[in-house]
């Protein structure tokens, strides 16, 4: 199973939740954070087969894994995200 079809496996088992998504590369190191409404929405579309700006496939092919913080509402997402993205100043965030 090649890496993009274990995150596409990963990411269908998400919650249908409002949360953050914390995506890191080979190292460990977070490289993008994101919020979603709902996030197995969100972060599957990460992972299909379809065309993606060039900048967002970049991201893409350097993930190697994920992390998710389930959030209680919208607000929350937000505010989570934007702490997350001040504290660790990602790659892609930038």
């Amino acid at each position: 199973m090649t890496k993009i079809e274990e995150l596409r496996e990963k990411a269908n088992r998400l919650p249908l939740l409002p949360g953050v998504y914390i995506m890191k590369d080979a190292r460990g190191k977070i490289i993008y954070v994101g919020k979603a409404v709902i996030l197995k929405r969100r972060v599957t579309q990460y992972f299909r087969n379809s065309p993606k700006p060039v900048k967002v496939q970049a991201m893409v092919d350097n993930v190697d894994d994920f992390e998710y913080i389930v959030t209680l509402t919208e607000a929350d997402a937000l505010v989570l995200e934007s702490t997350l993205i001040k504290k660790n100043m990602p790659r892609y965030n930038i």
